[in-house]
This record gives structure tokens, C-alpha cells and sequence, in this order.
């Protein structure tokens, strides 16, 4: 919970001051560095020009992920974090690598992304959700929420998850089961 937690307050941070950014005429260089960069890690064409910022986009991708939604995911994926693919790889949601960027080291597991940490998996995965092609009707979702001025919450979000897996809407129903169950052991969201 708490890699969850302060990856959302990293993500907060640069989404509030997207949003004070949004309305102003006037970029000092160290401005235009930070959305370069916010552009670059979420995976926006950008050319620089500070009048043509892609605003929508941004703000699409450059949100939360309910806490609760990603610790019921990480529980479901990982088995609560005993499996072996989150001893042995700190992958707590089962991320597959692809052929062309997948090293096998002894000890971990082949065919599955590894990485240094829990922190950095969480990180990894938040990114992923926030990026990848396949989650844009999740990120559409959230979106129409804010638009909507209603809170991005694990209970309303956990359904907009389409072509997650391959199980379809049973594996959604399966992760809001999970979730509704194991309230009582985590903090509101």
C-alpha cells in the first residue's frame, strides 16, 4: 500500500500542476523541461510548442489508479504475493515481457517482467495502465468520472477494466468480489 500510495502522490503532483499550468501564456525553461518529461514518460507526442499542448491527453493519462483497485489486483495476480513470479521477480500482476526485451537471469521467471523491487513493479504496472494502448477505455472511464466531478474509487473503477484479461467481465466480477471482501483490511478508497 504505501508504494501505491506515493507513486498516486507523484502522480497527483504532476496532475495539479498540469492543471495550473493549463490556462498560462508564459513557459520558463525549467517548465517546458517538466512537461517534456511528463510527456515522455506517459507517452505523448509533444513538439515543444507551448500553445499546442495536448491538454486532453495529458490529463487522460496523467491520473490515479485507485489504491485499493491495485492492491486487490496485485493480491488476486500474485496470490497475495506468494507466488513465485512476486518472490522470485517482484511482479506482483503477472506482467509478461516481450520476446525482444525479456532477459532470463537464473532464479527468476522466464517469460515475465522482473524488476529490483516491489516499488519499482507497482511503479511499472501504474505506468502500464497508464499508457498502454490496451487500458484506453479504462483511462476514457476515469476521465468522464473527473469531468463528471465524481471521485476515481476502486468500486467504480475496477468494471471499466476492458481487455485486462482474458477472462473478460468474470475476471472484473472476480476483482470486485475480492475487493468488497477485503475492505475491512484496507484504508478507504
Amino acid at each position: 500500500m504505501p508504494y501505491i500510495t506515493s507513486q498516486n502522490a507523484a502522480i497527483t503532483a504532476d496532475r495539479n500542476w498540469l492543471v495550473s499550468k493549463q490556462y498560462e501564456q508564459r513557459w520558463s525553461p525549467s517548465e517546458r523541461t517538466r512537461l517534456k518529461d511528463i510527456t515522455k514518460r506517459y507517452k505523448i507526442a509533444w513538439n515543444g510548442n507551448t500553445k499546442r499542448v495536448p491538454w486532453n491527453t495529458l490529463m487522460e493519462k496523467v491520473d490515479i489508479i485507485p489504491t485499493n483497485m491495485v492492491a486487490t489486483m496485485a493480491a488476486a495476480e500474485s496470490g497475495w504475493g506468494t507466488s513465485k513470479l512476486a518472490r522470485s521477480n517482484n511482479n506482483l500482476f503477472g506482467m509478461k515481457c516481450s520476446k525482444r526485451h525479456c532477459n532470463s537471469e537464473p532464479g527468476k521467471v522466464k517469460g515475465y517482467l522482473h524488476y529490483d523491487s516491489v516499488k519499482e513493479g507497482v511503479n511499472a504496472y501504474v505506468t502500464n495502465l497508464n499508457t498502454h494502448p490496451a487500458y484506453k477505455s479504462f483511462r476514457k472511464s476515469r476521465a468522464q468520472l473527473r469531468k463528471a466531478d465524481q471521485e476515481v474509487t476502486a468500486s467504480n473503477m475496477i468494471h471499466k477494466l476492458k481487455g485486462y484479461s482474458t477472462r473478460g467481465s468474470s475476471y472484473n466480477n472476480y476483482l470486485f468480489a475480492m475487493y468488497q471482501s477485503n475492505q475491512r483490511f484496507m484504508a478507504p478508497n
